[in-house]
Order: structure tokens, then C-alpha cells, then sequence
């Protein structure tokens, strides 16, 4: 899948990874339809994730994340800690997406927002990314819910590594060498997931989606949420 990359410990490329996140910010602020590379499907078995998501910082903040980090879970990956970091590719209203996921296990694991210049950092802990944890198949327009996330720090200065749980503290590891800013500690608030938030998912999608190859399994994820 395009945007996709494995990272590994110590073996990060700085300066690859700046390229693609400002790549995903900028796709991500198009407000104004989807863009052309994300309008086909990469192969028959690509898919698309969605999931609303708030993290709750300063009420004077947005709270709506740029981009959303998901991680490829593999069968031997444990806790839910894996190190195929794969970031959102576009954003609209509420919603974040992966487009042409291909098929395999997936959980939100971190986010950031900007703004007055700075970036804001979010990393979820165990029981945040378990809330997010959802299979995707081959061919599907999954949601995986909507979700809020407290944004904690209990230190200015080294805050995930004083007061980071175990997941928190591996996924800072393996993002915090191209993000700055400042970095939260993140923690489940709610999680919500039932037939009238996935039905508003999918037809706002089907609106933010036209002129693409997703119009059709959306047609049909929509008749068949109606049945």
C-alpha cells in the first residue's frame, strides 16, 4: 500500500519520514474531494478504514488530529505493539481515513494536530489502541468507531517517558525521531461504535468519496446496514 513503511528500532530515516508526514499533512487539508491517487483502488483486495477520533487537550485547541498513526498488527506481535507504522492518508469532517488498506489487523495508536505553530503529539495507551483494534477483509469500508482520547502530561519535559504505559513508551520510541512539539500521555475517554454512527460514516463518506473507484462497496455497505 502506498504511504506504508516498516519501522524498526534504530533504523529510522529521518529525513524519508519528514517527506512522508508533511506528503500525508498536505493530502489530509484538502477539504475539497478526494485526491485522484486515493480514487482507485490499488488492487482487488484494498479497503478503507475510517474512524472518528477527539483528543481532548485545551478547549481552546481544535482537538482534531491532521493525521492518525495506525499499526499493521502481524500474528506475532503481542499487546498489540507491532512497528508497521502506516499514517492517515486523508481527512474530511470528522473523520480520518486509511485508503487501500490491504487486508490484515489494525489499531490507532497515536495522533497530532497543529496549531499557534506547534504540534501536538498523542499517544494512546494500552487500553485506548485495544478500543481501536479491528480486521479488515479484502474489499471493505470498515469503521472502526467514534473515539475520545484525554490528552494527559504530568511533565513538560520528558512526559511519555516518565509516565508513559508500555505501549505508549514503544510507540514514542519508534515516531518521536521525526515529531516535535509537545507530547501527551493519551487515555480512553469513550469509545462508540453502533448502526446509526456507521450508517452516518458511510453516507458522508459516499458524499466526501464521489468521482471514485469506492462508490460501489459503499453503495453496498450502505443497502446492506439498511436491511
Amino acid at each position: 500500500m502506498n504511504g506504508s513503511f516498516y519501522i524498526h528500532d534504530n533504523t529510522i530515516r529521518k529525513d524519508f519520514m519528514k517527506k512522508a508526514v508533511f506528503l500525508v499533512i498536505a493530502i489530509s487539508l484538502i477539504g475539497c474531494g478526494l485526491p485522484k491517487n486515493l480514487r482507485v483502488a490499488d488492487n482487488k483486495d484494498s479497503s478503507v478504514i475510517g474512524i472518528s477520533l477527539r483528543t481532548v487537550t485545551l478547549s481552546v485547541f481544535s482537538n482534531k488530529p491532521e493525521t492518525i498513526y495506525f499499526v499493521k498488527l502481524d500474528e506475532k506481535d503481542e499487546n498489540n505493539l507491532g512497528n508497521r507504522i502506516i499514517p492517515s492518508n486523508y481527512a474530511r469532517g470528522d473523520y480520518a481515513y486509511l485508503i487501500n488498506a490491504q487486508p490484515g489487523k489494525y489499531a490507532a495508536v497515536a495522533s497530532f494536530f497543529t496549531q499557534t505553530d506547534n504540534s501536538y503529539n498523542s499517544f494512546y495507551d494500552a487500553g485506548a489502541i485495544k478500543s481501536t483494534v479491528i480486521d479488515v477483509g479484502p474489499n471493505q469500508i470498515v469503521f472502526i468507531g467514534k473515539v475520545k482520547i484525554e490528552n494527559r502530561m504530568k511533565n513538560l519535559y520528558q512526559n511519555i517517558e516518565q509516565n508513559g504505559d508500555k505501549a505508549q513508551l514503544h510507540y514514542y520510541n519508534l515516531l518521536k525521531t521525526f515529531m516535535y512539539g509537545t507530547f501527551y500521555c493519551g487515555s480512553l475517554i469513550s469509545a462508540e461504535k453502533n448502526k446509526e454512527l456507521e450508517r452516518d460514516f458511510l453516507v458522508k463518506s459516499r458524499a466526501y468519496f464521489k468521482d471514485s473507484e469506492w462508490l460501489p462497496l459503499l453503495d453496498k455497505s450502505i443497502e446492506a446496514i439498511d436491511k
